[in-house]
């Protein structure tokens, strides 16, 4: 999903005020959801949770349980400080609300790239990661970041605060992927069509959906994802896999 400057503008603000407080009500958050993610089973950091395990439905308050990290921290770093319980905003809502920015995308492995560097665990982020502007001084203050490191992260900053400037960048942006996508790899912006292209069948598709039918060929897979509730970093790994092993 992809938002542009006036609809950011619109409809950022409602979502804190309205769209957090109606689902509390509906009980479909829960501040009393627990999660254990996996531990390091060997080296340095043996007995640690591994932030590669965090999932989707994780929400900043179950990253404090875990990782020790306030959700006031977690929240300001991905803009959800005005959010009515950024306890509960879970990590699948970065790829509704901010989906891809500048070519990077907002989701669920930002979070992940953002508790390692915070606790200096290890840990290699996707290709196309997006890290917001607020984490990456959030990190720069209160994590030990080499100058090295600081060098690497650059290019993957998101500004949040830049968001109106999508809308005016979307066409020729839009164009320029397309004119560029050569290669078989999945991306918020690949459509079922494509991947039909690239050899998958529509049973292979199916599974790694989990056993749910796929969406209409021009409909984008993330978009189709996050209309069935289903994270779509699982489906594009499963996806990806399937790719891989075909060429």
């Amino acid at each position: 999903m992809r938002i542009s400057a006036k609809t950011a503008a619109v409809v950022l603000p409602a979502f804190f005020l309205l769209g957090i407080g109606s689902t509390m009500i509906s009980g479909y958050w829960s501040t009393e959801s627990s999660k254990e993610p996996v531990r390091f089973e060997t080296g340095e950091f043996a007995g640690q949770y591994n932030p590669a395990d965090i999932r989707g439905s994780y929400s900043f308050g179950d990253i404090e349980t875990a990782f020790s990290i306030p959700v006031e921290t977690t929240a300001k770093a991905f803009g959800f400080s005005e959010a009515e319980d950024p306890a509960s905003v879970q990590a699948k809502l970065f790829e509704e609300v901010y989906g891809i920015v500048d070519g990077r995308e907002i989701g669920t492995d930002s979070l992940r790239l953002f508790v390692a560097l915070y606790l200096g665990l290890p840990y290699t982020p996707e290709e196309d990661t997006g890290l917001p502007q607020p984490a990456f001084n959030i990190l720069k203050k209160e994590a030990s970041l080499s100058e090295e490191m600081i060098e690497e992260l650059t290019p993957m900053i998101v500004s949040l605060e830049e968001l109106k400037d999508v809308a005016e960048a979307d066409a020729a942006e839009i164009s320029h992927e397309e004119a560029e996508e050569t290669d078989m790899t999945v991306k918020g912006k690949t459509t079922f069509a494509d991947l039909y292209s690239w050899g998958l069948t529509e049973e292979q598709v199916r599974d790694a959906l989990g056993g749910i039918d796929p969406g209409t060929r021009s409909m984008a897979v993330r978009d189709y994802c996050l209309e069935i509730g289903m994270e779509f970093s699982l489906a594009k790994a499963a996806l990806q896999e399937m790719i891989d092993a075909g060429q």
